[in-house]
């Protein structure tokens, strides 16, 4: 940044300081070069360096870059770094990894960034693809002021888009490659598929004055429409605006923190300044302004001067017309209080380049601030001679910056007022515009009966003159006997002799006044001084925290989102659920839900820390969005539930469908603290109209209905997926808990066994263990109806240690006889949690005498696979001992040839959902890559749910080696079991 030396002719002495530079340039005359490149970028790089080399790669590429000292800032998401710098990364980073295309992937690692959503929900404003490629220079320009990306040609489906890198910077392949990877990603943003980009051999790097880069992408037809209709409906203006209103609280806020700064004027010059660029990024900056001491200063960052060199006469304000302004794109606001015009704060882009819409809005709101900071900053000075009333300005800046409610600021603000004034009292009133009515906020120094009539006082710009006067100048006034008929009725009725009114303004827009009364006759003859500007000072004050509460308020108000994932909640959900039953009433249509639940999460958060389970919450909530339509709202409903509303749908298989996305979108591994987490989701799905007694009388009733629907499907999933039998709704749930007690120890516990069969020689040669219930009322419980109380109620271990010692002891005893046979069972996720499980595991083959070897202990896919990053270690312990480890249900649960690679898995099981469908389309191969998949890792493959004979030989000719099912026996006792030991069970012969 740059102060600039040379007075501006005409207008009086210029203050200047010393230089401050943010990076290097002449004194006069030349473009300053700032960082003009977001660390947005960055981040995205050293990411993919940690995830691919670890941070050994991330340092030696920050090493080779020369940006060691940066690291820190590289990582975040608002800073700035040079274009050169950000090309050496790129180099750096590209040599590391051996990828010298290693700009294509910045693109899709932006879409997953959750850092990026603003940014992402400012893109999605647009409405479109086309809409946003139409105005991709005022994105580009968040991105890097040091290039400038253009849009020559588009329609729905298609465009053209140029690139240059501006002068004196040269243009890269890893940069032109960043440009591509982002650009592809455009219709991403509105839930389509990357676009494909052709970029041809118009290049900078061939000597070409820009890059072209041709555009394709697929837009169903429903999405052209849909964009058509947001159009019209000014649904994309409204995103704006909420967007707009979210950057402009973050910057009032951080204004409201320069208030209570006691910097020098010079330093607090400087940093209104440098945080201009935090509001509106763009490549220059100017301040100039005036202060009413005397004295002009300007301050100038990056190609500023520009603007600097288009100053009028004055020194205050710009000539846009000036021929130093031909081409460039300018904004300009005035730096202006309710008492003082300042002078100019403007930001100046590149030729090409181009501003949002609402940073004129947000320039103008930042400038009112730094107006009302040089208002403070300037009562303060003047304050500083006066001990009693600097302490007290600072005591108010303090204690505003803590306030949280109108009322806390109204009254601090009246507080303060008696000892600024020499006043008997004071109070601070507040203006509703849409009412038309002053209202008492606060009071101080007021008691008894005039008090209470004080506070239900209100007045209208009707009945005072007065008001009706600050409404239309804004200045302050003194109002007494000399006044209206309706100033002197209220002197009389206060017992007052005079009072002052100091406006609290924001822009031009009154939004309260601070009154300072007296009830005796040392009231001053006129408003003048250092009365004037003690108050006026105070009232700036009361400006800034009214301003910043009154939007936070607001945003209180809107509270319908979720503040660690900025997803809808609850409330929002079920008012959009009941509207959009409503619509598919009258439409004839459907709604669907799919409520999802975060597996393993309570384990997640006590196994990593309540951090990374935050991490994961957002990146669910990430995945979920972009696996969606963009009609769909995705909610978090609670803790680590989310439910996402599916309107407008013609049938249930919709729902399916997206479902099976949104399960799709979640395979990819999240890094916390270097350790890769899977996250899976289970997902109840619950469509209008499919259920039964669905029929109410409102709407509220039926959305009750479909998520409750929904909530139980949720649970129903999950049974399924730990092999169960999905539970249905019982009142004797918690009776079946208490019971299930010390049923082990009671001897109610059953282990029956199901024969796994040899394929090659039709004999027996395993068996899995299958737990059931004898109660003594209800009488023999299958598994599913009693293993989901038990998991949630931690009885889960007491049963499977009871199961997993059954089962070793009948296998010794039917080896001992001559049964070469291994027996097989199933383990919950909390056993595999326990550090005392292989403890246990080894204690019981020991005293069972079973040979590990033929012991293989079952765990579901998704299981397997979710809980690698935590419960790998003690399945790799587990297998050290020789156990076997047997992946169960496979086919279900996403798992990758990656994955299953890394465990220490032995064998396979093929789910029975793919098993009963042979025979139809398209089956018999997807079974046949399961076989040679597990074949293919080394594995043994076994199908279970076999119950014809069609089933088995097709199985067989595939290359199975074990099956299990109905067709060579249900689950059995022991002693059943043992009777068909070494006897062939299906005679090959028979067709």
């Amino acid at each position: 940044m740059k102060i600039l030396p040379q007075p501006v002719p005409g207008s009086g002495p210029l203050k200047i300081g010393p230089q401050v530079r943010a990076g290097s340039g002449s004194d006069r005359g030349g473009s300053e070069v700032v960082p003009g490149t977001s660390t947005q970028t960055t981040r995205l790089v050293l990411r993919i360096v940690a995830e691919q080399a670890g941070p050994e790669g991330v340092s030696r590429v920050l090493g080779h870059a020369g940006l060691h000292d940066q690291q820190v800032a590289l990582r975040t998401v608002g800073g700035r770094i040079s274009y050169t710098d950000k090309i050496r990364l790129f180099d750096a980073a590209a040599a590391e990894l051996g990828d010298p295309r290693l700009g294509l992937r910045l693109g899709p690692a932006l879409m997953e960034d959750p850092a990026a959503a603003p940014m992402r929900v400012l893109a999605r404003a647009f409405g479109s693809p086309a809409a946003l490629i139409r105005r991709i220079s005022r994105l580009s320009t968040r991105f890097d002021t040091a290039c400038v990306l253009r849009c020559e040609w588009v329609q729905s489906g298609a465009a053209v888009v140029g690139w240059r890198a501006l002068r004196p910077h040269r243009p890269s392949r890893a940069d032109c490659d960043y440009t591509i990877g982002l650009i592809a990603q455009i219709p991403v943003v509105f839930g389509l598929p990357p676009a494909r980009v052709d970029h041809g051999v118009i290049c900078q790097l061939n000597g070409a004055s820009e890059c072209i880069y041709h555009l394709a992408w697929t837009e169903p037809p429903v999405s052209r429409v849909r964009n058509m209709l947001r159009r019209f409906t000014g649904a994309e203006r409204g995103l704006g605006r909420e967007s707009s209103a979210e950057h402009r609280l973050r910057v009032l806020e951080g204004a409201a923190s320069e208030l209570v700064s006691t910097a020098p004027l010079e330093a607090l010059l400087d940093r209104i300044a440098t945080r201009a660029d935090s509001v509106v990024h763009a490549p220059g900056h100017l301040l100039a302004v005036r202060l009413p001491a005397g004295g002009r200063h300007i301050r100038v960052r990056g190609t500023g001067e520009a603007l600097a060199a288009a100053l009028a006469d004055d020194g205050t304000a710009l000539n846009l017309t000036d021929s130093a302004l031909v081409e460039l794109p300018v904004l300009s606001v005035p730096v202006a209080s309710a008492t003082h015009h300042y002078g100019v704060l403007a930001a100046v882009a590149h030729s090409g380049q181009e501003f949002f819409p609402d940073d004129t809005d947000t320039l103008a709101a930042y400038a009112r601030h730094a107006a009302a900071v040089l208002d403070s900053a300037g009562l303060l000075a003047e304050a500083r001679e006066n001990g009693e009333t600097s302490e007290l300005l600072l005591d108010v800046a303090r204690a505003l910056a803590e306030g949280s409610t109108v009322k806390t600021v109204a009254g601090v603000v009246a507080d303060a007022v008696p000892t600024l004034s020499g006043a008997t009292r004071s109070a601070v009133a507040l203006w509703d515009a849409d009412a038309g009515e002053l209202r008492i906020a606060g009071l101080s120094g007021w008691h008894g009966e005039l008090a209470e009539k004080a506070v239900d006082y209100m007045t209208t710009a009707q009945e005072s003159p007065e008001l009706s006067e600050l409404l239309r100048n804004g200045a302050p006034l003194l109002v007494n006997r000399n006044g209206s008929d309706w100033a002197k009725s209220v002197l009389a009725d206060f017992d007052l002799s005079a009072f002052a009114a100091i406006p609290i303004m924001a822009g031009d827009q009154l939004t309260g006044i601070v009154l300072a009364y007296w009830a005796d006759g040392r009231a001053p003859e006129r408003l003048e001084g250092a009365l004037t500007k003690r108050l006026t000072g105070l009232a700036c004050l009361a400006t800034v925290a009214l301003d910043n509460i009154r939007l936070l308020e607001d945003a209180r108000r809107q509270a319908l989102h979720d503040s660690l994932t900025g997803l809808p909640n609850r409330a929002l959900l079920e008012d959009r659920l009941e509207a959009s039953l409503a619509k598919a009433g009258r439409d004839g249509r459907r709604v669907g839900l799919l409520f999802c639940d975060v597996n393993r999460f309570k384990r997640i958060n006590d196994s990593l820390g309540h951090g990374a389970g935050d991490r994961v919450l957002r990146h669910v909530a990430n995945q979920l969005q972009s696996a969606v339509r963009t009609s769909d709202t995705v909610a978090r409903y609670s803790g680590d539930e989310f439910v996402i509303l599916l309107p407008d749908l013609e049938s249930e298989a919709e729902a399916e469908y997206l479902a099976a996305r949104v399960r799709a979108s979640l395979t990819e591994s999240l890094e916390i603290n270097g350790t890769n987490i899977f996250v899976d989701v289970a997902i109840g799905t619950s469509v209008s109209g499919a259920l039964p007694h669905e029929s109410t009388d409102t709407q509220s009733e039926a959305a009750r209905l479909l998520i409750e629907e929904a909530d139980l499907q949720m649970y129903r999933s999950k049974a399924r997926a730990r092999g169960q039998r999905p539970p249905a709704k019982s009142k004797d749930s918690l009776r079946l808990e208490t019971e299930l007690r010390g049923a082990a120890g009671r001897g109610e516990l059953r282990v029956h066994y199901q024969p796994q069969i040899h394929v090659a020689t039709n004999e027996i040669v395993a068996a899995e263990a299958l737990v059931r219930w004898q109660h003594p009322e209800l009488g023999l419980l299958p598994p599913g109806e009693f293993i989901p109380l038990a998991e949630e109620s931690n009885l889960i271990t007491e049963v499977g240690a009871y199961v997993l010692t059954e089962a070793c002891r009948a296998g010794a005893g039917w080896r001992a006889a001559g049964h070469d046979i291994e027996i097989s069972v199933n383990v919950s996720a909390a056993q595999l949690d326990s550090t005392e499980f292989t403890a246990f595991v080894r204690d019981t083959l020991n005293r069972t005498k079973f040979p590990a070897a033929a012991l293989i202990l079952e765990v579901t896919e998704s299981q397997a696979v979710s809980e690698a990053s935590m419960n790998d270690g003690i399945l790799r312990r587990l297998r050290s001992l020789g156990i076997g480890i047997s992946v169960d249900d496979f086919g279900t649960g996403y798992s990758s040839l990656a994955q299953l690679h890394r465990l220490p898995v032995t064998e396979v099981k093929i789910d029975r959902s793919f098993t009963t469908r042979l025979g139809e389309e398209g089956s018999a191969a997807f079974i046949a890559g399961i076989v040679g998949l597990g074949h293919g890792l080394g594995l043994r493959v076994v199908a279970e749910g076999v119950e014809t004979r069609g089933q088995f030989d097709a199985l067989r000719a595939m290359g199975c080696e074990r099956v299990q099912g109905y067709l060579f026996g249900k689950p059995v006792e022991a002693s059943v079991l043992e009777d068909l030991l070494g006897v062939p069970v299906l005679d090959p012969a028979r067709g």
